[in-house]
């Protein structure tokens, strides 16, 4: 902050100089006095002379001088630049005094008692000086106002943008600092914060991804158990000739498929979120769905219609998981049907299925495919679930360059899969 003293000191030795200069002009300038005895002996002169005014130019007066007579025309001036009418000469501070002669004749002598040249030229002096000094205040006041944006605005906007890059997440550039700067260890300490910001969140990615890691490798794991149970209840129905067992069979069956289901939406999320979730697309014939609809439909309530014959691109393993988690919904909340009718659509195949289920809820139709989203009828109707299986359907169709929507009927409620023919 030195520099900004100085710079007021000198605008302040500046300002006193003027001033300093100012009264001494006017200490030098005093105001002028009328000097009655010069006036008295000029107009015994004018008078003397009258007869012959040429002689007073022998004689050098104090005051300059004008003599008219009563009719107001001009008959003497002592010099040619004075005015040479009565109210010029009053305007112009020109005192009018009576000349009597020897013969008795009265005339006008107007006599200049305005300030003289000195006083003049001290004024002009004066005013000079006033504008020089005016006008280096100002060339101060701009390499002020320029050396302050230079050394404490332009610092300080460059922190508020660095600060607004921290507010975003930016903490890879770091604050340049100049061997002048004006904020000193407060930037310093900016960008000390700036680095304490950059490890802590990358250690927090690190743990972000630790744990997405951990859920994906449990759900792994787990998926082979449940395997597992599921093949033992599937072999013990085949075995079994009792039908309450065979009913708690089929339960336990139906509830390892659910656990199934679920499993592999968090294994599906987590490895979205890790960037490991691999699409593979070929070009399979459309007769391929029906196997699909059939496998993802263990309670038969699939009605499907004709398929168009082409060629379609899609991953099978995918394509499967997407239908089996369309129809588990159905299944899970709406009880009824399913209807799945196919069309083509331009470069695409229009895929539509129906039940006639009381629908969702139109504040909740946008939202149906956020991750861990679910609908108030959904939370209401104490069903289990996670809220990914529409999320992760939504996911992998498009990552095969298809899209998928869904939309209320009157009779109950349509998802609509786009699938991408084979180009």
């Amino acid at each position: 902050m030195k520099k900004y003293i100085y710079l007021y000191a000198i605008a302040g030795i500046m300002i006193l100089t003027g001033f300093i200069c100012y009264l001494n002009i006017l200490k030098n300038i005093t105001n002028p006095t009328i000097d009655y005895v010069a006036i008295n002996e000029l107009t015994k002169q004018v008078a003397h002379n009258f007869h012959d005014l040429e002689q007073l130019k022998k004689t050098n007066f104090t005051y300059r001088f004008v003599i008219m007579d009563n009719a107001g025309d001009i008959l003497y001036s002592s010099d040619e630049n004075l005015p040479d009418n009565v109210p010029a000469l009053i305007k112009n501070s020109f005192i009018p005094m009576d000349i009597t002669t020897n013969t008795g004749v009265s005339n006008k002598i107007f006599i200049d008692v305005s300030q003289d040249n000195g006083v003049k030229q001290a004024k002009s002096t004066l005013a000079n000086i006033t504008l020089i000094s005016f006008t280096l205040l100002c060339v101060l006041n701009l390499i002020f106002l320029f050396a302050l944006h230079k050394t404490l605005i332009k610092p300080f906007k460059r922190m508020e943008k660095f600060a607004y890059k921290i507010s975003v997440g930016k903490f890879d550039e770091p604050l340049p600092m100049d061997k002048n700067n004006t904020f000193g260890l407060f930037t310093q300490s900016f960008d000390v914060m700036r680095e304490s910001l950059l490890e802590a969140r990358q250690k927090q990615l690190k743990a972000e991804r630790a744990g997405k890691e951990l859920i994906a490798s449990l759900s792994h794991d787990v998926k082979t158990p449940v395997t597992s149970i599921r093949l033992i209840t599937e072999l013990l129905q085949v075995s079994n000739t009792d039908p309450d067992i065979t009913e708690k069979l089929i339960k336990i069956e139906s509830k390892t498929i659910q656990i199934d289901r679920l499993i592999n939406d968090l294994l599906n999320s987590a490895l979205e979120e890790l960037g490991e979730l691999k699409v593979n697309v070929t070009t399979e014939k459309s007769e391929t769905l029906n196997n699909l609809f059939h496998n993802a439909d263990p309670l038969s309530k699939l009605r499907i219609g004709e398929i168009p014959t082409c060629l379609i691109e899609f991953d099978v393993m995918r394509m499967e998981q997407i239908i089996g988690n369309i129809i588990a919904n159905s299944y899970k909340y709406s009880e009824t049907d399913i209807d799945v009718d196919c069309k083509l659509s331009g470069e695409l195949l229009q895929i539509d299925i129906s039940d006639y289920g009381t629908g969702v809820a139109p504040e909740s139709l946008e939202l149906i495919f956020t991750k861990f989203y679910r609908g108030e009828n959904a939370k209401q109707s104490g069903k289990e679930g996670e809220g990914l299986g529409l999320y992760t359907a939504k996911l992998l169709i498009e990552k095969m360059d298809g899209s998928i929507e869904a939309f209320n009927r009157n009779d109950g409620f349509t998802i609509r899969i786009f699938v991408r023919l084979s180009r």
